[in-house]
């Protein structure tokens, strides 16, 4: 602890001489505007205690810490985070050396160095962090752009810590080169990576974990267009050939036309190699107060690129998305609906299906009422594939959701008065016959709120009334229900800022057995905090919980309080 402290104060103290003298022996970007070195932060200090009876203590008895902070702002708008926490629930220490990196901008050049994640299209290079550099350049309408780096670092395991998966270094570029404006525009892109079979030693193999040196070219395009006045296109397409070992033996490629030769220069195509497509695709025609997109994804199985960390594979959807807005713009509906599939290859067991389908209805005409209506339906179905399928274990399931908000404001210059309704209902319907007994289940959520603010006393307060019941399978059902309080009020001309707020549920389940537990969980808590000064202040928090579900061995208490003191510079 010792030693943190020492390093937060070491940091502290240079940087406080870098923003006396306002020079920097270097920079790092090309500032806007000439200016000094800014430097802002805090410190804050905090005591208190904590008592649990009916449960093991999950906090310290007498917790207490110090915590500051330390942001230095260089001309460009350069950030350096420092941050400091010391006490007995832990300590740490945190600042931005170990994955920095800039992009420094001027005009039209946008430069990257150091730790950086970037984009170029969504199938290519799509925010994957490297370490290195690039440059993106946009004079006029060329839109020009190019990354190299490392992309992963190399991890080699050890006796020490067998858990670790280990992963060879890996290093690649990426360029793109496109026309246009933002908004409407065509960029072509590459992406080149490969692992380093050298840069960690032999790795032993298992049947739960094999790793092996990988190669990844991605070829790709991405565009925006505006075709007429009113209609859109959007396309992001890519070819990946990916090759999971290198080691592997080579494969001549048949044909010498001129593609074959350019990227036969830059890959080298083995017996791991495995070449597949991704394509989305949308057209969408928009007017003044109507819209409709047509939408379409298909993504092959087992798609990879190095420049993203994740994707869906093995699927492929389609779908529709209207949009209306009607009464001057006081009444405005949207909605979607779309279908999914996978098994793209025919190599699975089933095909699975899926239907989405949304709708969103807001209603307001007027600014002190209003109401929003939002629909959502979600199918799952599986039909054979390789095989036909049990019955037992078939798939197909049905979730509906509707959620249902209403507001009503009365205001005028001296007070808020806003009510508000909300109900939410889910259901999950299992279509199998034969699982449905173990699966169906439905969610029911009504809350009743009222909130209430004077304008110049700074007096609030609010009431909720909330009531969740589950309905679970084989005849088990859960309900919670109560009404929750809130006051706020300000004194001393706003420098002395106070609230309390409790909360009393009544806790009901019925389990299988037709027994009722029957319990109640009691939350209360009271907040103050006096500003003293432009840059000092002190805070008081007080909580306490009472929880009984109707168990014994699951009743307790918890009664905390925090006393704190912050200054900021």
């Amino acid at each position: 602890m010792q030693q943190l402290l020492q390093r937060f104060l070491t940091v502290s103290l240079l940087v406080l001489r870098i923003s006396q003298s306002g020079k920097l022996l270097a920079q790092d970007t090309i500032p806007k505007s000439p200016g000094l070195i800014k430097v802002t932060g805090g410190l804050n200090a905090y005591a208190g205690f904590y008592t649990a009876t009916g449960i093991a203590a999950r906090n310290q008895t007498s917790p207490f810490g110090l915590s500051g902070s330390v942001t230095v702002t260089l001309p460009g708008g350069i950030s350096l985070p420092f941050s400091a926490v010391l006490g007995n629930q832990g300590s740490s220490f945190r600042q931005p050396f170990n994955q920095f990196g800039v992009s420094p901008n001027y005009k039209w050049a946008t430069v990257h160095a150091g730790y950086r994640n970037v984009s170029f299209s969504p199938f290519t290079l799509a925010g994957h962090t490297f370490l290195g550099g690039g440059v993106e350049l946009n004079p006029g309408k060329l839109r020009l752009g190019a990354i190299y780096g490392r992309f992963n670092k190399a991890i080699s395991t050890n006796l020490a810590e067998p858990d670790i998966i280990p992963a060879y270094q890996r290093t690649g570029y990426a360029v793109k080169v496109g026309y246009g404006k933002p908004g409407n525009y065509v960029d072509l892109i590459m992406l080149r990576a490969k692992d380093d079979s050298a840069s960690i030693a032999s790795v032993p193999q298992s049947a739960s974990q094999t790793v092996a040196p990988a190669e990844n070219l991605v070829v790709g395009a991405t565009s925006r267009l505006l075709i007429i006045k009113h209609i859109t296109v959007e396309l992001d397409a890519a070819v990946s050939a990916y090759t999971r070992d290198v080691r592997s033996s080579e494969v001549s490629a048949e044909g010498s036309s001129a593609v074959t030769r350019l990227f036969g220069r830059l890959f080298t195509a083995r017996i791991s190699t495995q070449l597949t497509q991704a394509t989305q695709a949308a057209i969408g025609y928009r007017t003044k107060n109507a819209g409709i997109k047509l939408q379409y994804k298909r993504i092959d199985p087992n798609f990879q690129t190095m420049g993203a960390y994740y994707f869906q594979s093995d699927i492929e959807s389609y779908a529709i998305a209207p949009n209306l807005t009607l009464l001057e713009g006081k009444l405005r509906l949207s909605g979607s609906y779309g279908v999914q599939y996978d098994n793209l290859a025919k190599n699975k067991n089933a095909r699975t299906g899926r239907q989405i389908g949304s709708l969103v209805v807001s209603y307001n005409p007027a600014t002190k009422f209003g109401i929003d209506l939002q629909l959502s339906n979600y199918g799952i179905s599986q039909q054979a594939g390789l095989r036909p399928i049990i019955d037992t274990l078939k798939l197909a399931q049905n979730n509906l959701s509707a959620t249902i908000n209403t507001r009503y404001t009365i205001q005028n210059e001296n007070m808020v008065n806003l009510f508000t309704l909300t109900a939410t209902r889910q259901q999950l319907s299992d279509l199998n016959q034969r699982t449905a007994a173990f699966t169906n289940n439905t969610n029911t959520n009504l809350n009743l709120g009222y909130f209430y603010q004077q304008v110049k006393s700074g007096l609030g307060a609010n009431l909720m009334v909330s009531y969740t019941q589950a309905d679970l399978a084989q005849g088990m059902k859960t309900q919670f229900y109560g009404p929750t309080l809130g006051l706020t009020k300000s004194f001393l001309t706003n420098k002395l800022s106070t609230s309390v707020n409790g909360s009393y549920l009544i806790n009901k389940q019925d389990d299988e057995l037709g027994e009722t537990l029957n319990g109640q969980i009691i939350n209360a808590s009271a907040n103050a905090g006096y500003q003293i000064g432009k840059r000092q202040n002190i805070s008081l928090q007080l909580a306490y919980l009472n929880s009984n579900t109707g168990v014994a061995e699951q009743q307790y208490n918890e009664l905390r309080g925090t006393f704190g003191y912050g200054i900021s510079f």
